[in-house]
């Protein structure tokens, strides 16, 4: 006889075999779903109840468990939306009576501006020289983020076959199953004809067979596809080389492609089609941080601009 955990374990999988093969959520959505249900499911061993037993008042006692163990206000947030959105199911699906979460909110959380790196500072580790395969690899790819304002997860999922050399764009797969181009500036497409001869003689120097590694543009010192734990590092690498204080991660980049735009007058709808975003509200916190650049430039530079001290 199954206990209330091994049960609640079973209806946990069956809702994310749902959300995978009827609803086809990504394999990263759903093991972000695995990941905030677990807690959930700990949850109820600890009290050992059964997940349809829950009523308002557990849910509640639920998010007082949330902001006890985690204190993220993002990752409390994104769990109780999971947790909703089980139960929603659960609800249409007849196996409870209704949602109990329909009436729990999520904590509030400011909106921190993203960190950005200056024209300069991008300019000076995309400059950098490189001697070997490695670190023309390595400038290689800080020059693609820049450049095409791509997830770390797109760019390593690169492959030869995605790029269109003769229109200086790469087809790149994003969120939610989504593709869409970015493209190249004239210095990154010279450079990534240079690239690619050496890059085929690194893999066969060390003898890759396995067709996707053939195919990453992106390689490990191996040969192989690039890891994004590898890319972690790299950047960590360079950020102690050059003394770069502030955030540096392939998402800074991914900032300041879209901050540098806007800086440049293009429109918030290109920046959004260009970043991928779904929505246009995601886009818009960059504005804002234009705009906050903007407002600094204008008290520094106007002569009664500067604040009264």
């Amino acid at each position: 006889m199954e206990t209330k955990a091994q049960e609640n374990r079973r209806e946990i999988d069956d809702y994310l075999q749902y959300i995978k093969s009827v609803r086809l959520l990504s394999e990263r959505t759903v093991t972000a779903y695995a990941c905030d249900l677990a807690k959930l499911g700990t949850f109820l061993k600890e009290r050992d109840m059964g997940v349809y037993e829950v009523v308002f008042e557990d849910a509640r006692r639920f998010s007082a468990f949330l902001l006890g163990h985690y204190h993220a206000p993002a990752s409390i947030n994104r769990t109780l939306a999971a947790v909703r959105n089980f139960y929603l199911h659960a609800f249409r699906t007849g196996h409870c009576a209704s949602n109990p979460f329909s009436r729990i909110n999520g904590t509030p959380r400011g909106r921190r501006l993203p960190s950005v790196l200056s024209k300069e500072e991008v300019q000076l580790v995309i400059g950098q020289p490189y001697v070997d395969f490695p670190t023309f690899r390595d400038i290689m790819m800080f020059n693609l983020f820049y450049s095409t304002g791509c997830r770390l997860s797109e760019l390593l999922a690169i492959g030869l076959q995605d790029i269109d050399r003769p229109e200086m764009r790469i087809l790149v797969h994003g969120k939610g199953s989504r593709e869409r181009y970015v493209f190249l500036t004239p210095k990154t497409a010279r450079m990534l004809d240079g690239y690619l001869p050496k890059r085929e003689a690194w893999q066969l120097a060390h003898g890759v067979k396995n067709p996707s590694d053939r195919q990453a543009l992106m390689l490990n010192l191996h040969g192989k596809r690039l890891s994004a734990s590898s890319v972690h590092s790299i950047f960590r690498k360079y950020q102690l080389k050059l003394g770069i204080q502030k955030r540096f991660t392939p998402h800074v980049f991914r900032h300041s492609f879209a901050t540098h735009m806007l800086d440049n007058d293009s429109g918030i709808r290109i920046v959004q089609e260009l970043l991928g975003h779904a929505s246009i509200s995601t886009t818009q916190i960059y504005s804002h941080v234009s705009n906050e650049r903007l407002r600094r430039v204008y008290e520094r530079s106007h002569p009664h601009g500067r604040k009264e001290k």
